[in-house]
């Protein structure tokens, strides 16, 4: 990630420390929940991961590997919050890992290529809504300007 974008979180982080995980992952942990999903993560959600664990960036969840407290219990796993959508037999959610939702409940996914969608279950489709899980961040979480 751009150290723009590094410090931004930081500092917000700082200022709420309630709003990311208390720990971070290994690098093992990681793969091996690449290998659970089978959705390889771009290298900008595993830097987010190892460095923060999972949390709320600006009013959205990046789920994680690791518990984060204003997410609630049950609902900060990337893991289980993927499973979920798939058991679901949410159209495309298969292709993805599910990284966030927005405010209606939309999984936000990203699949391999680490291109960033939303299924929208109240029109029934997917659209792309960012190329990258860091414009993810800039754009649609904290309301960066500027090209990411």
């Amino acid at each position: 990630m751009r150290p723009d974008t590094i410090e931004h979180l930081d500092a917000m982080f700082a200022e709420w420390p309630i709003m990311r995980a208390s720990d971070a992952p290994s690098e093992a942990e990681i793969t091996q929940a690449e290998r659970q999903i089978g959705v390889h993560f771009d290298d900008d959600f595993r830097e987010f991961l190892l460095r923060y664990g999972g949390g709320m960036v600006g009013p959205y969840p990046i789920f994680g590997l690791r518990p984060v407290e204003v997410m609630g219990i049950g609902h900060w796993s990337v893991l289980d919050v993927t499973r979920h959508y798939r058991s679901e037999g949410v159209p495309d959610v298969e292709r993805w890992v599910v990284i966030s939702e927005d405010h209606a409940g939309h999984p936000v996914g990203m699949d391999a290529e680490g291109a960033i969608w939303i299924h929208d279950h109240d029109f029934g489709g997917i659209s792309a809504i960012a190329e990258s899980f860091e414009e993810y961040l800039r754009d649609i979480c904290l309301k960066l300007s500027g090209p990411s």
